[in-house]
């Protein structure tokens, strides 16, 4: 697969870029502003003398370097090859693997257009050792899957394969490393299997660049990379590029760039380090160079001498929006004055976002949902900035607003009080990485070690990464944040990005608007911001504890299961599977088929609302102030057949999920700002939702689902919108909410029993309860009988799919259960093999079983394939033939070893939402026997072939089910 390089900080900031939203982004024009490498200031034309000329500030330690964590062992072998290794065992009887190329698409000659990427995809396509696929039914026999851990992608700057595998079996290590040498030197890039793949690539194609967001990508790309070594070398060949790519093209790139200097191993997991140092060694050091060196251009794209423009029109936009981009050269990231100036960076932007985020939330603007937004597309080329989405016919006033409200931090900086906000924020992300590093996965560390071959992404360890950040916050002023925002933004133009959808075609500006617009934002006069007034203290008083009446064990498993005097039930299980972390989810039977018809979307929407307008006395500015530095955040919602509430906190913030959890049921609000965000995102997909190709493939499988009921289409028609009832929603929100005893919470996570009764005593225990039980609310329509054909027309591009819907009343025993994610895995495994492989119709079918107990028993196969409009029948023909063999032979032996290997390795992986939902199952339902659950994978071993041929003939019926086919518009 493709990857545009993701965004890459120091440790110690990367927690806020979670702050950061990429905007979504057809007729399109665009202006590519001439690109420079430096980092001079270009951009007197858009400023006044009002803004201090600051250079960047400079401090002692700035060319000093960040120390590399102790406990990776990192080497190389005489022929340039770099190895990481490092034991952990987070998840435990697992090894993560990479081999990291620092080679992509940028480097291709100019016949070479895509061969970086098609490169990728041969290397499973065959080597000396694994003709064909046998490379991925090898890895598959050992429990690994393809996607999830066998996988690879190419981006500009390089391509990366990764794998997972167990280590707890003799010799599946070994074969793994196997893997990665004969990946980098021994890929055979067959002619047959060359020409056999050209389907796949092509389908990615349209998948990846024949939407919106292709198209997006592309305009936008090409602006910030004009100019530079990049330009013009998308990872992502097009139609008539794939048609030429041939092998000798495949070759020369494989023999030019794959070799041992600009290649590292990792390996990351539960094993002896000694052991693979051994293994890498021994494998690895008869790698050699080629015999003539080309030597490794650099690769750069810098900052802009004046403003670019992208204006975009389609027809498949979800929404009108606003960004704008400042494009900076790459820093060198392995410094300490790097990561001062990207964590200055990081506070500045915070702070400009929560300006005009509490201006929105306040209803002052004319735009919604404000965010920190970037195009990071390569390694040498940074583009923080600003989104916001809006009204197409606002989207002038938006532009203004955002460059304003960076004009004005130029002209005033930034204040101590609003600094303090930001950098407690930070702070709690860094301690919470630090004390979770106890519990990093293995995964986590390879990407670092792979980021750091790659990109010099530093690599501390814990406790380094945690002082030094604690010291640069510490030592952070408004001053100094100032200096840096003015230093960097002066030394670069904004990219302004304007995109909407065609039908608002009158209303989106043209260049020319928006290039005034930056004139007069560059010179205008503003006020600097007020202080801050003080807030609350405290969410709550604090509750005296109830007394918790029963208290018992969920036999033979770990929960703890308590009764409190209001008839409230909790569930517990202590649990470091996650460090300093906790996760809850509550149910409550009901929802909204329990409601009228005209009562429906308030009950859906309400959610949303609740959770965007603050709770009790705090509207969301004061709440999102108030909540500061802590990390604790509760969601709830009414579906179909129940209420739900989920949240999570850090362990320090146990009390206030507490807190939170209490008022959403006491004391909701229902702010109009957040009706008005919420209506704002949603009616432009309202106006037409065939439109967008997957929304309208959707919307007409629900339809055939549920015989057009409205209550289960994705999208409200613009007439429910304008009709919402905010008043009648929050007496909804409150109605079925009301009675507390009716719900289960379940907690999982890193606390101690003590405390977390204490808490459920004081805080849930003292909800409103004692009302009478309720049931699930029924009529589901049921699905519809025989079979139902549709054809949906979406869409301007190349996109096509077929779509299959089987849904059968089979009884969910244990057996049953247990069979499906066999079923499961042997689909993938079969249309895989069929429709990608051998008829290289598809990039990756999509298949998924679920089983639904409420408010019908039901058992749900949803099968999707993307392929060319011309030619889904072929596929569709070709996935029934193959349906009908698995319900009519059964699966092979093969099929079923690798199905039980990959369902126990998946079972043998557990995390606190695996908790939850057994807790959620388990404990409102007494005649169940959770035993299932301790047995399940012994029991899963000892199903037969024949349990899921037996499956499979009762849900995959022939003369019984929906297909919709997408096709574009044409």
């Amino acid at each position: 697969m493709t990857r545009f390089q993701s965004i890459r900080l120091t440790a110690l900031v990367v927690a806020l870029v979670a702050t950061a939203c990429s905007s979504e982004s057809g007729d399109s024009s665009s202006t590519i502003a001439p690109v420079s490498t430096t980092t001079s200031s270009a951009a007197s034309a858009t400023t006044t003398t009002t803004v201090p000329g600051v250079a960047m500030p400079v401090f002692a330690d700035d060319d000093e370097m960040v120390a590399v964590d102790p406990d990776v062992t990192i080497g190389m072998l005489e022929n340039g090859l770099t190895y990481y290794i490092r034991r952990n065992t987070r998840p435990g009887t697992r090894a993560q693997l990479r081999l990291a190329v620092a080679a992509g698409s940028a480097l291709e000659d100019d016949d070479q257009r895509g061969v970086a990427h098609y490169l990728e995809h041969m290397m499973f396509n065959g080597t000396e050792s694994f003709p064909a696929n046998e490379l991925v039914r090898v890895l598959e026999r050992f429990g690994s899957e393809f996607g999830p851990d066998i996988n690879a992608y190419t981006s500009l700057d390089q391509t990366v394969y990764e794998l997972e595998v167990p280590t707890d079996t003799d010799g599946i290590l070994e074969t793994a490393i196997d893997v990665l040498f004969e990946w980098s030197n021994r890929a055979t890039i067959d002619p047959v299997e060359v020409d056999a793949e050209r389907g796949v690539m092509l389908e990615e194609w349209r998948l990846r660049s024949q939407s919106f967001f292709g198209r997006y990508f592309d305009e936008v790309s090409d602006v910030l990379l004009a100019g530079s070594s990049y330009e013009g070398h998308d990872p992502l060949a097009d139609e008539d590029e794939l048609a030429v790519t041939s092998v000798e093209t495949l070759q020369r790139f494989y023999r030019d760039w794959y070799r041992p200097d600009l290649m590292a191993v990792v390996a990351v997991g539960d094993f002896d380090v000694d052991e693979v140092e051994q293994l890498i060694r021994t494998r690895f050091e008869a790698l050699e160079p080629p015999s003539t060196i080309r030597p490794r251009p650099e690769l750069a794209a810098g900052s802009f001498s004046e403003p670019g423009f992208v204006v975009l029109t389609d027809p498949e936009s979800p929404n009108a929006f606003v960004e704008l981009n400042y494009p900076l050269p790459a820093l060198d990231q392995r410094t300490i004055g790097s990561a001062r100036q990207e964590l200055a960076l990081v506070l500045a932007f915070d702070m400009i976002v929560t300006r005009l985020d509490e201006d929105s939330r306040r209803g002052d603007t004319s735009f919604f949902n404000p965010s920190f937004a970037a195009n990071p597309f390569v390694d040498g080329q940074r583009t923080p900035g600003l989104a916001a989405s809006a009204d197409p016919s606002d989207l002038v006033d938006t532009a203004a607003a955002l460059l304003e409200e960076v004009r004005r931090a130029l002209l005033h900086g930034f204040r101590s009080d609003e600094l303090e906000r930001a950098v407690a924020g930070i702070r709690s992300q860094v301690e919470l990485e630090f004390e979770s590093v106890r519990t990093k996965q293995d995964g986590q560390y390879a990407e670092d070690y792979v980021a750091h071959f790659l990109t010099g992404t530093p690599i501390p360890s814990a406790e380094s990464n945690r002082d030094l950040a604690m010291r640069l916050l510490e030592e952070t002023t408004p001053e100094q944040v100032t200096e840096t925002f003015r230093a960097t933004i002066q030394s670069t133009a904004p990219l302004v990005i304007v995109a909407g959808p065609e039908f608002a075609a009158a209303d989106i500006p043209d260049e020319a608007t928006l290039r005034q617009v930056v004139a007069e934002a560059a010179v205008a006069e503003l006020e600097e911001r007020a202080a801050d007034e003080a807030g609350a203290e405290q969410l709550m008083v604090r509750p005296d504890p109830v007394e918790i009446v029963s208290r018992s064990q969920l036999v033979p498993l770990a929960p703890t299961v308590l009764e409190l005097a209001n008839g409230v039930r909790v569930a517990y299980v202590e649990s470091d599977i996650a460090a300093d972390a906790v996760a809850m989810q509550a149910t409550s039977p009901g929802g909204w088929l329990l409601l009228p018809d005209e009562d429906v979307l308030e009950a859906q929407l309400i959610g949303s609302i609740v959770f965007e307008s603050g709770v009790a006395g705090f509207d969301q500015v004061a709440l999102a102030r108030f909540l500061s530095g802590e990390v604790a955040q509760v969601f709830t919602s009414i579906e179909e057949s129940r209420e739900t509430i989920v949240g999570s906190a850090e362990s320090d913030d146990l009390e206030l999920l507490f807190q939170l959890i209490h008022l959403y049921f006491v004391e909701p609000r229902a702010d109009g700002q957040a009706l008005d965000a919420l209506v704002g995102e949603l009616r432009p997909l309202a106006t037409d939702r065939d439109r967008i190709p997957f929304l309208a493939l959707a919307d007409q499988v629900l339809r055939s689902r549920y015989g057009g009921d409205a209550r289960y289409l994705p999208i409200p028609s613009v007439e429910d919108l304008d009709a919402f009832d905010l008043a009648r929603a929050i007496e909804i929100q409150q109605e079925r909410f009301a009675d507390a005893s009716d719900f289960v919470f379940t907690f999982a996570g890193d606390f101690t029993a003590g405390e977390l009764e204490d808490l459920a005593s004081r805080y849930l225990g003292t909800l409103p309860g004692g009302g009478e039980p309720e049931s699930a609310g029924t009529g589901q329509p049921e699905a519809p009988d025989g079979v139902v054909y549709e054809v949906v027309d979406s869409g301007d591009g190349a996109l096509g799919a077929v779509f299959y819907q089987f849904s059968q009343e089979i009884e969910a025993t244990s057996e049953v259960r247990l069979t499906v994610p066999l079923l499961e895995s042997i689909l993938n495994q079969r249309l895989t093999a069929l429709l990608r492989e051998d008829l290289g119709a598809t990039y990756s079918p999509f298949v998924t079983i679920a089983i639904q107990d409420e408010p019908i028993e039901i058992i749900e196969a949803i099968v999707e394939v993307s392929g060319d409009p011309d030619g889904l029948q072929p596929i569709a023909d070709a996935l029934l033939t193959d349906l009908a063999d698995l319900a009519g032979s059964g699966p092979t032996a093969d099929e079923m070893a690798i199905a039980v290997e990959q369902t126990v390795r998946d079972y043998e992986l557990i995390g606190n939402q695996f908790w939850l939902d057994l807790m959620t199952r388990y404990v409102p339902n007494p005649d169940l026997d959770p035993g299932e659950v301790a047995d399940r994978i012994p029991d899963t071993m000892s199903l037969t072939s024949s349990d899921v041929r037996a499956l499979a003939a009762a849900l995959l019926t022939l003369d019984d089910y929906i297909r919709v086919d997408l096709v574009p518009v044409g």
